[in-house]
């Protein structure tokens, strides 16, 4: 009896620390990485998030957040990246109007991004 005392007291002890490892490791950063985001955008109440990233290395996280527009309209996705100082980029528009000059300096936004999300985040 005591033997199968033992036993369960020691997978007690191995869920909880294994739950405490997983919460710390992924749980806990990926809910501050959510909440600096909300904090930055218009309407960050209404924020809701996918495919969140976080490195613990780098202290950089990535993923996309859709944001509910103006007057309640429908929620646009963007990509996102949140540096380690706090500073958040979110993806440049895909669609520029205007003359070539405005579509060529959207065009060197959308790349910068796209070389900032390969340093990033990628894994």
């Amino acid at each position: 009896m005591h033997a199968l005392l033992a036993v369960a007291f020691a997978i007690a002890v191995f869920a909880v620390a294994v739950t405490g490892w997983w919460a710390s490791t992924y749980w806990i950063p990926l809910q501050d990485v959510k909440g600096a985001v909300r904090t930055q955008l218009a309407n960050g109440a209404s924020a809701r998030f996918e495919h969140v990233w976080y490195s613990k290395q780098t202290r950089v996280g990535c993923g996309y957040v859709s944001v509910q527009g103006p007057a309640g309209g429908p929620q646009d996705k963007k990509h996102f990246i949140l540096f380690p100082g706090g500073e958040l980029q979110l993806e440049p528009p895909r669609e520029t109007p205007g003359d070539a000059v405005q579509q060529i300096a959207a065009l060197e936004k959308q790349a910068s991004y796209a070389r900032a999300i390969r340093a990033n985040c990628l894994r």
